[in-house]
C-alpha cells in the first residue's frame, strides 16, 4: 500500500534495475524519495511510484538526510560525491548526513569514498544487496552492512522498507569483502547449473523435470528457483547482467590476487563468462551462458576462451 510520503527528504541516486524498485520500496513504504538518474528510460520505469524525479544528481541531493546510491563504479560515485552535491548540505536538515550506497566495489575503492566522505563530516554506510531485480521488487533482498554502527542503527527503517533482512557486519568495509566472496558463490553457481541442467538434457531428462527435482534436494535454493523459469524457457532477458556479473568477479580475481589467494575456479568461470561477452551477450541475464552450450558456435569445453 503506497502512503503519504513522510519523513525527512530521502536522495535516490542511481534508479537501475535494482536501485528503481528499491526506491520505489521506499516510496511504497510513505518514505519522501526524490531520485536521479541519467537514463530516461530507468526514471520512465518509476512513473506511478510516487518517487520525485530531479534534473540532477545535486538536485535530488539537496537537503536530503539521507542519500543512497546504486551506480556501478567508483567513477559513478566520484561523480556524486562532490562537495556542493553533499557537504554543503551536511547537517541542513538538523541532522547529520549519511550516504548509504548500495554499489559493488572493491575494498579499496571503498575505504576512500569512506575517506572523502568522512572529510566533508558525511557519515558512509555500505549496504550490500543479495538478490535480483526481480527480488528487490518483491522486497525479498538481503542486505549487509558496515560502516559506522550508529548510522546503520539510524537507517534501519529505510532497510527494512526496501528488504526482508538486514545485518551489520563490521566498522569498515566488511560488507564489501562478504559482497565478493558471496558473488563468487553466484557466479560459480549459475555456471554449476546451467551445466547440470545440460548434462540432465543430454541422458533425456527435461530441463523442467530436472530442475524440480533440484529444488526438492538440499541443493534446492531461491537462486536456482528464481533462475528456473528462465533456463526452461531460455529467455534471458536481464535480471542481473552478464556484464555485472563479469565485473563483480572481476572484483574477485583482484582481490585475490592482492591477498595471495587462489580462485582457479573463478578464474574458469570468468573464462566462459567472457566467451559470451565476446558474443555480444553484455547486457543479457548471466544465465544466457546456457547459450553456450545449446548454440551452434560450439560447446565451452571444446576450447579456451582465447581461442575465440
Amino acid at each position: 500500500m503506497i502512503g503519504t510520503p513522510q519523513g525527512p527528504k530521502v536522495a535516490f541516486v542511481g534508479l537501475g534495475r535494482l536501485g528503481g524498485p528499491l526506491a520505489a520500496n521506499l516510496a511504497a513504504a510513505g518514505f519522501s524519495v526524490t531520485g536521479y538518474d541519467p537514463d530516461t528510460e530507468a526514471t520512465g520505469r518509476l512513473a506511478g511510484s510516487r518517487i520525485a524525479v530531479a534534473g540532477t544528481a545535486a538536485e535530488a541531493i539537496r537537503g536530503a538526510a539521507a542519500v543512497l546510491t546504486c551506480v556501478r563504479s567508483k567513477a559513478d560515485l566520484d561523480a556524486i560525491f562532490t562537495s556542493e552535491h553533499l557537504a554543503a548540505d551536511a547537517g541542513s536538515t538538523g541532522s547529520a548526513q549519511t550516504v548509504l550506497d548500495l554499489s559493488t566495489i572493491s575494498t579499496a575503492d571503498s575505504a576512500a569514498c569512506a575517506a572523502r566522505l568522512g572529510r566533508e563530516g558525511v557519515s558512509y554506510l555500505r549496504v550490500a544487496v543479495s538478490g535480483s531485480a526481480q527480488a528487490a521488487a518483491s522486497r525479498q533482498v538481503s542486505f549487509f552492512c558496515s560502516g559506522p554502527k550508529e548510522a546503520y542503527e539510524l537507517h534501519t527503517p529505510l532497510l527494512e522498507a526496501m528488504g526482508r533482512s538486514h545485518v551489520w557486519v563490521g566498522d569498515e568495509d566488511e560488507a564489501r569483502a562478504v559482497k565478493i566472496a558471496v558473488n563468487v558463490l553466484v557466479g560459480i553457481g549459475m555456471a554449476a547449473l546451467v551445466e547440470a541442467v545440460n548434462l540432465a538434457e543430454s541422458l533425456g531428462i527435461g530441463r523442467q523435470q530436472f530442475l524440480d527435482v533440484v529444488a526438492g534436494t538440499p541443493l534446492g535454493s531461491p537462486f536456482f528457483a528464481a533462475k528456473t523459469p528462465a533456463l526452461v524457457a531460455r529467455d534471458y532477458a536481464p535480471a542481473a547482467s552478464l556484464a555485472l556479473i563479469t565485473k563483480d568477479l572481476d572484483l574477485a580475481l583482484d582481490a585475490a590476487r592482492q591477498e595471495g589467494a587462489q580462485l582457479p575456479v573463478t578464474q574458469r568461470t570468468q573464462e566462459l563468462y567472457r566467451l559470451c561477452e565476446r558474443r555480444g551477450w553484455s547486457e543479457r541475464d548471466f544465465a544466457c551462458l546456457d547459450d553456450l552450450y545449446t548454440s551452434a558456435v560450439g560447446h565451452p569445453a571444446g576450447g579456451s576462451a582465447e581461442e575465440e
